[in-house]
């Protein structure tokens, strides 16, 4: 995934907050979740030696719709962090727009 392509999914969080989304991942997990933060960067600075230097969100009031076939997708706090570790594979509005499909889906 290119940096552009990373960034344009993390504006779909910033410009929907509040909104409710149906986002599938690439285990087949889909979940209802809703929006409720922008994109943030991490902490970590350069020289640091765990820098990431990337953009996270998360959705929160997460109902699964469909379970995963693995466990690579946690769910905490009914919580999930979208970061560089957890990238979807697809994410909708309940109406069935769609904001946002990886290039690989």
């Amino acid at each position: 995934m290119s940096e552009q392509e990373y960034l344009e999914l993390m504006y779909v969080f910033r410009y929907n907050m509040g909104e409710d989304m149906l986002i599938t991942f690439p285990n087949g997990l889909k979940a209802k979740c809703n929006a409720f933060h922008g994109m943030a960067e991490s902490d970590t600075e350069p020289g640091d030696d765990d820098y990431i230097g990337e953009y996270y969100t998360f959705v929160k009031d997460v109902e699964i719709i469909e379970k995963g076939r693995d466990d690579s997708v946690e769910i905490y706090n009914d919580s999930i962090e979208i970061s560089l570790k957890c990238i979807p594979s697809r994410i909708e509005l309940e109406d069935g727009t769609l904001l946002w499909q990886s290039a690989n889906a």
